[in-house]
């Protein structure tokens, strides 16, 4: 089997409190379930778990250009800016990989950790599919990682937007598109 890590983007629990310019994403329990599976599966299987989440201090609020468009969140040291609980994050195991912008890449250590882990494969869930999740892959694709996206691991405020990030992933970035019970399956088959 190809070496693969999973890479958990954005399920901070800030990003399911609604908000001014932060809305919550549509099935939010689903969302929490299916990614709380996997994380499991995951782990089960010996696959590394990587969290790439948001991350900002208290005294970017007023500087941050990401927050004139989405309002604060996921600011350092408050509970918001946690991992949401339904997903057990493991410091003895897991990795939080911070991020400042939409691409779980770009000035972060993830193409780093997924090097040195010998990682070929990143399989991706997450929050705002058009947004966190829909960059991070692009960052993966142009860094040469094959590239399975969860799609029923994801989700955003508005579905239409999902089904189109969904497909602008697997056009442009040759992303491809399973549900969770099918990547299950391909485990338990060894591929």
């Amino acid at each position: 089997m190809e070496k693969t890590a999973l890479l958990v983007v954005d399920m901070l629990t800030d990003f399911f409190i609604p908000k001014p310019g932060l809305p919550a994403p549509v099935k939010m329990e689903k969302l929490l379930k299916n990614n709380q599976r996997a994380v499991r599966k995951a782990r089960e299987k010996g696959i590394p778990v990587i969290f790439v989440n948001d991350s900002f201090q208290k005294t970017e609020i007023p500087i941050d250009r990401h927050f004139k468009i989405s309002g604060p969140h996921a600011i350092i040291g408050t509970k918001e800016a946690e991992v949401v609980k339904e997903l057990e994050y493991d410091e003895n195991r897991d990795f939080i990989v911070p991020k400042k912008l939409y691409d779980g890449f770009y000035n972060t250590r993830l193409d780093s950790i997924l090097r040195e882990l010998g990682i070929k494969r990143c399989v991706v869930t997450g929050t705002w599919t058009h947004a966190c999740v829909q960059h991070t892959v692009m960052g993966a694709w142009c860094r040469g990682y094959d590239v399975t996206l969860l799609e029923d691991c994801c989700s955003c405020p508005d579905e239409k937007a999902h089904q189109y990030g969904l497909e602008y992933m697997k056009t442009f970035y040759q992303a491809e598109i399973l549900d969770s019970e099918t990547w299950f399956a391909r485990l338990e088959e060894g591929r």
